[in-house]
């Protein structure tokens, strides 16, 4: 399926474009948020796409455990690892990423992953 030949019907969970997707992500082989190879995953709901007068619904996956959280941890230590200001604790760029990674911690632990 070509990607000019893709016309979407309506925007996917967590607002997901269904256009921007892979067909590997349709196909729930990568994480619909991230684009990674599923290990483990977690059912995030269905996108509709429509190929000329032809309707597929496609279930979407996600990383399990949450891949936002395992983003943001790793934003914040790909920093810390070659910022000197972050080794003194001056580092508002690295104090940005360590909170954007406990935001998403919070979030997944309250149960309020997805």
């Amino acid at each position: 399926m070509k990607r000019s030949e893709l016309a979407t019907m309506a925007p996917g969970p967590a607002g997901i474009d269904p256009a921007a997707l892979t067909r590997e992500q349709l196909l729930g082989w990568r994480c619909a948020l991230c684009g990674t190879l599923l290990a483990g995953d977690r059912p995030l709901g269905t996108v509709t796409v429509s190929q000329g007068p032809t309707l597929t619904t496609y279930p979407l996956w996600a990383c399990d455990p949450n891949c936002a959280t395992e983003h943001a941890w790793r934003a914040a230590i790909g920093h810390a690892a070659g910022c000197e200001a972050c080794r003194t604790g001056e580092c508002a760029t690295g104090q940005r990423l360590l909170d954007a990674y406990s935001a998403a911690f919070r979030q997944e632990h309250a149960g309020g992953a997805g």
